[in-house]
């Protein structure tokens, strides 16, 4: 049951924010800044998978808490890829 939760929560943060990206400008705009102003780095990325990985949904409250923030580091730094990637790709349609 524990990393069912876990894996639910997960995919869910992979399919929803892409698509709330591209629904609403001005978070991808905001996204946009803030990364290229450095405010995300990629190296949290597999320390917060593997934190998501290992902690458990029923530890201790600590334990809840940084699993909060695990999840919070990856899909922050994951929503920041997205719209990057998203004002890439636009700008190379424009290009051509």
């Amino acid at each position: 049951m524990n990393s069912e939760v876990k894996i639910d929560i997960l995919f869910a943060g992979l399919l929803l924010i892409p698509v709330l990206i591209l629904a609403i400008p001005y978070i991808k705009n905001k996204l946009v800044i803030l990364s290229r102003g450095k405010a995300f780095s990629i190296i949290s990325l597999p320390i917060s998978a593997y934190l998501i990985y290992d902690i458990s949904i029923e530890s201790n409250v600590f334990g809840l808490v940084g699993l909060c923030v695990a999840y919070i580091a990856f899909f922050s730094t994951y929503a920041a890829s997205i719209s990057l990637l998203a004002v890439s790709t636009k700008k190379e349609d424009l290009a051509q």
